[in-house]
């Protein structure tokens, strides 16, 4: 369906920079959030990112992907007199997009290099396909791409069944990822919103950030050992809920969550921190 050719430089020249630019400038979080916030690193160290559920969510979408590439011109074309170099061209067309946007939905930190060689690859094979469909008349029999990139270029039904093939192929990644990061997101999608935020916000964000685990990790702490003492695990009936609020007081008056720290995270000046700090101790 295709000329050698095209499909060498496919994979050598059209599809080989941007992977090799998404691996090498592609970062979830800033530094900047990873140096105040190490808990983040709890995901590379559990390999979260490389369970086998993604491994086989991730060959199943190729696998749907490749099918779509496939069937979508098929069934365009059926039954008219193209041949089959004229019904492949659409195909790598089609590829080389979802190719390159699928690393757009993927990517968490696009810059202008990215961009850039995106749009490079992109001019490459409309530029490699232009010149040697209008060269080789017959380069290698019984292939004859001359002058089949011209003609589609022409054709409204190429660019229709390019659109609908990468709308199709791309719709089940992107509305995973859009569901994924508004309604469970990750630690690290919760960490990368702080770099949007102003210096003020991100202080208060931080600050919301470690009052609220600080809050769990003790919680949970204090009701493990309530249900230990009780012989049995802590459920979400009402006198469980009320232990573990108690578990959370008797944690802030042993001294397990500073009084201090929390004061002066709530909005209050050091002197009345020190002065609320110094009567809960009275």
């Amino acid at each position: 369906m295709t000329d050698y050719w095209v499909l060498i430089f496919f994979n050598l020249l059209f599809t080989s920079a941007p992977p090799v630019i998404y691996g090498v400038l592609e970062k979830d979080v800033s530094a900047e959030t990873l140096m105040q916030l190490p808990e983040l690193y709890q995901s590379g160290q559990k390999s979260e990112a490389y369970m086998p559920l993604t491994f086989w969510i991730t060959l199943l979408d190729a696998f749907y992907q490749s099918l779509v590439c496939f069937f979508v011109p098929y069934f365009t074309y059926q039954g008219s007199d193209i041949d089959i170099f004229t019904f492949g061209n659409p195909l790598n067309t089609a590829a080389l997009f979802i190719i390159l946007l699928h690393l757009v939905i993927e990517s968490k930190s696009l810059t202008w290099i990215h961009l850039l060689v995106i749009i490079g690859s992109i001019l490459s094979y409309f530029f490699f396909a232009l010149a040697f469909g209008a060269m080789c008349v017959t380069c290698n029999p019984p292939s004859n791409p001359y002058w089949i990139m011209q003609e589609h270029m022409l054709d409204p039904v190429f660019y229709l069944v390019c659109i609908l093939t990468i709308c199709v192929a791309l719709l089940p990644r992107f509305t995973y990822r859009v569901l994924q990061g508004s309604l469970f997101p990750s630690p690290i999608l919760r960490a990368k919103h702080f770099d949007r935020l102003t210096p003020e916000e991100r202080t208060e964000a931080l600050k919301k950030w470690r009052r609220t685990g600080k809050m769990k990790e003790v919680t949970s702490k204090y009701a493990d050992q309530s249900a230990a003492i009780s012989g049995r695990r802590p459920t979400s009936d009402p006198p469980v809920t009320f232990s573990m609020k108690s578990a959370t007081s008797c944690a802030v008056e042993q001294g397990n969550i500073s009084i201090y720290e929390t004061a002066v995270d709530r909005g209050y000046t050091e002197t009345e921190a020190s002065e609320m700090t110094g009567l809960s101790k009275h």
